[in-house]
């Protein structure tokens, strides 16, 4: 079903149907997710729970014209975060039309005690190696890593961070580190598209947020090779001589749009290390003081 929505339009900026069919896709995509998120995902759970059986017309308008320029411009319908999409504007529809959606979406169920042993095993046992063995990690363990990376929240689902695998020691030569990284498996390179946090405005309200989303992924990433039976250490910043960060953009070839956040070093361990233990639980948490 066609909206009559004419522009998508909010305090951070305004799009009508021309120019997003000019608008870049990767972009247009991000702002279909934000849109999404924002329009239909947001108000839909309180709307549902103080449900007064009066049609919203308005509901989910943006979205559904964003995703009808995204067809019009013949995009894939098919990529899992379109279907996303369009499950959400199914259900906008039906509001707009008065109708109660029903969603059979599962609660939260408490892991059992068996199932329990295996988280415990993946975060409590993780730990950060940073001597490795001159060995390749095979393309579909990186793969499920980097699908793990793929899987963590991100902020209005954006979509907008990006992973750049460097597998030779020529590629992991151009990041410095204060660790060796020649003699390493990988090295994986999160980063973001700003453009995508310029069109929905992220970039002036929640600009920590790119951070937040590449370090999320990061963490998946860490796990996961954990999980696979490998070591990884988080780097957060390509620091050193000169600005690095640039440098890297350059020798890579990376437009000025794509803005590396972080990076991890990946691999199988040289030498076992003896895992860190952290601050007493009591000191880290703040109670609220005493009136």
């Amino acid at each position: 079903m066609a909206t009559n929505a004419a522009t998508v339009q909010w305090i951070f900026g305004k799009y009508t149907r021309e120019d997003l069919m000019k608008m870049d896709p990767i972009v247009l995509r991000g702002l279909l997710h934000e849109r999404t998120h924002h329009m239909i995902e947001v108000p839909l759970y309180p709307t549902l729970l103080k449900w007064r059986g009066r049609a919203i017309k308005s509901f989910g308008r943006q979205a559904q014209l964003c995703y009808e320029v995204w067809r019009a411009r013949e995009f894939t319908d098919r990529a899992d975060d379109i279907q996303w999409v369009k499950k959400y504007l199914a259900i906008a529809e039906q509001i707009r039309a008065g109708k109660k959606p029903e969603l059979d979406e599962p609660l939260p169920v408490p892991f059992s005690k068996a199932e329990m042993v295996v988280v415990k095993k993946l975060i409590y046992g993780r730990r950060s190696y940073r001597d490795y063995l001159n060995k390749p990690i095979p393309d579909e363990m990186l793969e499920t890593i980097l699908e793990a990376g793929r899987a963590a929240p991100i902020g209005c689902n954006l979509g907008h961070l990006k992973f750049i695998v460097l597998r030779t020691p020529k590629e992991r030569a151009m990041i410095w580190s204060d660790i060796p990284t020649r003699s390493c498996g990988a090295i994986i390179v999160l980063c973001h598209d700003k453009r995508v946090a310029a069109v929905v405005g992220h970039d002036r309200v929640v600009p920590q947020n790119a951070g937040f989303d590449a370090a999320a992924a990061g963490d998946h990433m860490l796990l996961m090779a954990h999980a696979l039976g490998l070591g990884g250490c988080w780097l957060s910043e390509m620091y050193g001589e000169g600005d690095t960060t640039e440098i890297f953009k350059k020798k890579y070839g990376l437009p000025d749009y794509i803005e590396p956040d972080l990076h991890i070093i990946l691999g199988y361990p040289s030498i076992g290390i003896i895992k860190s233990s952290r601050t007493p639980l009591e000191e880290m948490i703040i109670e609220k003081p005493q009136k």
